[in-house]
């Protein structure tokens, strides 16, 4: 029985659903929960906003799960994702307006009939460059689920594969996320738990920024080179694709479909202004997609009843990749009920006590991007970790600023890494990439990103990067 259970994982050519990876991940940490000894840390109200006690671990009587909890922990998993589920189901159901009227087809014909003559290392560079800023800025990864089909068509009718499309949407995405100037739901967070200026250091945030952008386009292009060359060196090579290469031909915009696009347009920059300077989070973004969703639909001239289904059609698209989130927070379920992510979290801190400065703000640096594999999310992250590695960061004569970044750089870039962000594996199933061919491709630049990391945190410890 155990051999039919795990056959699908051994034969070759065999892709592991996400869902069955993920649910032996989460059969691994319920077992784990039972070894590791449950412990806490005293948590605090300042500001109105719970914070560790980084001297108050201790010890607990141990917690147990058991099936019932296994069990449980699906139903707290889509629970506690519902609002990222909800946030992306609407914007699946306003591009699938989008998609049906055909404005998204259109958009990319017009876009590879007018760069025909234009070299694809700079159709690359301008697109990543743009997605990587407005990452940067709003630190609105997630939205690569909704770029990718816009750009995948438009990279495949220029001879490439589905890698290179998704690459330059994610890869710009990493940079922005990972070295973000402005990220409310990280930097923001640590910054003033840190009791930083907010967004200080904003300026060799960007230096950072702009050097691993150009790390990520120099990488990608490399392996658009090689797969141009020789086809057969594709990830994808002998892998059907759900996407089709939209061939390159003169196209008219009808007047309908530019009232929907300026409406589409319209409403989009009103949802990253807002995601910028008005604070939106999940719920505000949602409502911004439903206004999308009408707003683009009724500019074509559809009734009501017509976008309606639309909407329906679009969000049935990412139905499955919105599902795979439940799986993420289930595993943290399980771990959160154990009372073994504070006990693993103390003894990652241990590991940093006693170090030379350098050394301590480069073991941060890995204890954060360990922790990321646990706590998926930054805010959370920010929340738990920032009050315990500041005073380590003091007590080692690393500037509060190099611990943040130290902090922001572990979590940010291993998002794109990790099975267990569930958001990784919908953009990926979206893509159409399964996760070991996106580990092959990525797992690589993720090192060279990090050798990068280590280098601007010893830069910052040098230079004490503050202003404290």
């Amino acid at each position: 029985m155990m051999k039919r259970f795990f056959a699908q994982v051994t034969k070759k050519h065999t892709e592991v659903n996400p869902f069955f990876a993920l649910l032996i991940i989460l059969l691994i940490a319920t077992i784990f929960s039972n070894i590791i000894p449950s412990g806490m840390y005293e948590r605090l109200s300042v500001d109105g906003r719970m914070v560790v006690d980084p001297d108050s671990f201790q010890y607990v009587d141990k917690h147990y799960v058991g099936i019932s909890d296994f069990f449980l922990s699906f139903y707290q998993g889509f629970n506690n994702a519902a609002s990222l589920m909800a946030m992306l189901f609407f914007a699946g159901g306003a591009f699938g307006v989008v998609k049906r009227i055909g404005l998204l087809e259109t958009a990319i014909k017009a876009l590879a009939h007018k760069l025909k003559h234009t070299s694809f290392y700079v159709i690359a560079f301008i697109l990543m460059l743009a997605i990587g800023t407005q990452v940067a800025f709003t630190s609105m990864w997630e939205l690569s689920v909704v770029i990718i089909p816009m750009i995948v068509p438009l990279v495949l009718a220029l001879g490439y594969d589905v890698v290179v499309g998704a690459g330059i949407v994610m890869l710009a995405a990493c940079a922005g996320f990972g070295a973000a100037m402005t990220n409310p739901l990280f930097t923001a967070i640590a910054h003033k738990l840190a009791e930083l200026p907010i967004y200080s250091a904003l300026g060799y945030r960007a230096v950072c920024f702009g050097v691993i952008l150009l790390v990520c386009y120099l990488y990608l292009m490399r392996y658009a080179k090689k797969i141009k060359k020789d086809p057969s060196k594709s990830l994808m090579n002998g892998m059907n694709t759900k996407y089709t290469a939209i061939k390159e031909e003169a196209v008219t915009f009808t007047p309908a479909l530019i009232r929907a696009g300026i409406a589409f347009l319209a409403v989009f920059a009103f949802l990253l202004f807002g995601t910028v300077r008005m604070g939106f989070d999940f719920p505000q973004m949602a409502a911004c997609f439903v206004a999308m969703t009408f707003a683009t639909g009724l500019a074509y001239g559809s009734g009501l009843n017509e976008i309606c289904d639309m909407m329906g059609e679009g969000m049935k698209d990412l139905f499955y990749a919105a599902m795979v989130m439940l799986f993420a927070r289930a595993i943290l379920y399980i771990l959160e009920e154990a009372m073994v992510v504070d006990t693993i979290i103390a003894f990652l801190a241990r590991l940093v006590v006693g170090k030379s400065s350098l050394i301590t703000a480069n073991l941060l640096l890995l204890m954060q991007t360990i922790i990321n594999f646990l706590i998926p999310s930054g805010s959370g992250q920010a929340a738990i970790t920032i009050p315990i590695i500041v005073p380590l960061a003091d007590m080692g004569n690393v500037t509060r600023q190099v611990a943040c970044l130290a902090s922001q750089f572990g979590d940010g870039f291993s998002n794109f890494l990790y099975p267990t962000n569930g958001s990784l594996i919908a953009i990926l199933m979206v893509a159409g990439i399964p996760y070991k061919k996106w580990l092959r491709f990525f797992g690589p630049l993720f090192l060279i990103i990090m050798a990068a990391c280590m280098v601007f945190i010893s830069i910052g410890v040098g230079i004490k990067l503050g202003p404290f």
